[in-house]
């Protein structure tokens, strides 16, 4: 052991054993921090682990990450999205001049995978789905059908995936051409359209199949005559229907026809009359119902409606008579059956009132109505009736016993009958009429008794 004699070596010598000392003692702290830190560690996780308080959240936070595992694709960071589209119009790809196909759904669906914006983008495309009929022969098939359209940076999962279809062979049946006038409200009523004649003549080929064929009952040619005012020729589009007058989908050879059709307005004029209804109401009494404005007016329509018209009429109901003073009322002109339109589509009636008279006419006879088995009477207990008059004092004074009938109607049979009486007027509608009898015995035989 060596001796250290100098002084300053004896210094440096205490200073490297207390450096020594205090780094052991840095080092023991550090170790003593350390171990302080993994007891903390391993306490939590004792916790967390054991614990019941945190066993829920520690299980969800081990869900979500074998999850994020799971579904993690690392060659492909970005986003991915899907979109359905529904309604996807399906195209057939099969001969059409030789065969018919039936069974292929109005539309499908389709599922679009991606990312977002491949699939945002694809989305606005006007893709399809395809089935591929080349080289099928007549009979039913089942096919699969395929996307097409949506570019290749999507996928895509279509719905159905399969059809079943039935292809037939067509032939051609020959059927006679009729027609309708199509848009008829957007044309002048007053307007009338003769029939049509047909450039291509009134027969028509349609190629289907035999089954499709025996369905159509009739084929037409819609015709558009909105706003048609004169003669015109036009294409009318040709339509086949069964039965049910549903369309039946075929091919119709030509598909339009040109129709010709004649353009007229046939019309005449004739007067305006009043016709009365109803019955007066009791206490008053009508003493004129007037016309005030128009007195005849022009009717269109058909040749054949218009060769028989002398008159058209007002219908005025006298139930409706108030007591108000004289006044003005609108009625509508009633257009005769068949005619298309009128001039004058409505008049205006004066109504004139008056104080309520009454007048009897006396010893009416009785007639006999409707017999149709040609029998007699043998018995009857009256010969003439009594009838009271009632209306306005003008009205009632101006009627005459020949304006007035009274009579019963026939029975069908020999017997002994009491009979309803009925009494009517001519010429006088503002009056009313009551007989004194209601009814009337009458006992009636065969003819030659």
């Amino acid at each position: 052991m060596s001796q250290i004699s100098n002084p300053e070596e004896k210094l440096e010598k205490a200073k490297k054993i207390a450096s020594r000392s205090a780094n052991k003692n840095q080092y023991a702290t550090v170790e003593e921090n350390i171990l302080k830190f993994f007891r903390y560690v391993s306490s939590l996780i004792d916790r967390l682990f054991f614990s019941t308080r945190y066993l829920g959240v520690f299980a969800l936070l081990l869900a979500c990450l074998a999850y994020f595992v799971a579904t993690y694709d690392s060659s492909n960071t970005a986003l991915s999205s899907s979109k359905i589209l529904t309604n996807v119009s399906i195209n057939a790809r099969y001969n059409a001049e030789t065969f018919e196909l039936s069974g292929l759904p109005a539309s499908c669906e389709i599922v679009v995978t991606g990312e977002a914006a491949n699939v945002n983008n694809a989305a606005t495309k006007k893709g399809y789905c395809q089935i591929d009929l080349e080289g099928y022969t007549e009979g039913t098939h089942t096919v699969k059908m395929t996307a097409t359209g949506y570019g290749d940076n999507v996928s895509t999962i279509v719905s159905p995936s399969e059809v079943t279809i039935t292809l037939k062979k067509k032939t051609t049946r020959q059927f006679d051409l009729s027609y309708d006038f199509i848009n008829q409200n957007q044309m002048d009523s007053r307007y009338i359209l003769s029939e049509p004649t047909f450039a291509q003549g009134t027969k028509i080929n349609i190629r289907a199949s035999q089954d499709t064929l025996n369905s159509i009952a009739l084929v037409k040619a819609l015709i558009d005559v909105s706003g048609r005012t004169a003669d015109f020729s036009t294409d009318a589009a040709l339509v086949a229907y069964d039965k049910n007058g549903q369309a039946v989908n075929a091919e119709i050879v030509p598909s339009s026809v040109t129709a010709n059709v004649k353009v007229s307005s046939p019309s005449v004029e004739v007067p305006i009359v009043l016709n009365p209804t109803g019955q007066v109401p009791t206490g008053l009494a009508i003493d004129t119902v007037t016309i005030v404005d128009h007195q005849t007016t022009r009717i269109y329509g058909p040749e054949s409606v218009l060769d028989n018209l002398k008159e058209v009429y007002v219908n005025f109901d006298m139930s409706t008579v108030t007591e108000n003073a004289d006044r003005e009322i609108m009625l509508p002109i009633s257009l005769p059956a068949g005619a298309s339109a009128s001039d004058v589509t409505v008049v205006n009636v004066r109504v004139t009132l008056s104080v309520v008279a009454n007048r009897t006419m006396e010893g009416l006879p009785l007639n006999a109505h409707n017999n149709y088995n040609n029998l007699a009477v043998s018995n009857i207990d009256i010969m003439n009736v009594d009838v009271q008059i009632s209306g306005s004092e003008n009205n009632i004074n101006s009627v005459t016993a020949d304006d007035i009938e009274v009579y019963f109607e026939m029975p069908e049979e020999p017997g002994t009958y009491e009979l309803p009486l009925y009494v009517t007027i001519r010429n006088h509608p503002f009056v009313n009429l009551i007989p004194s009898r209601s009814s009337v015995n009458v006992t009636v035989v065969e003819a030659n008794q």
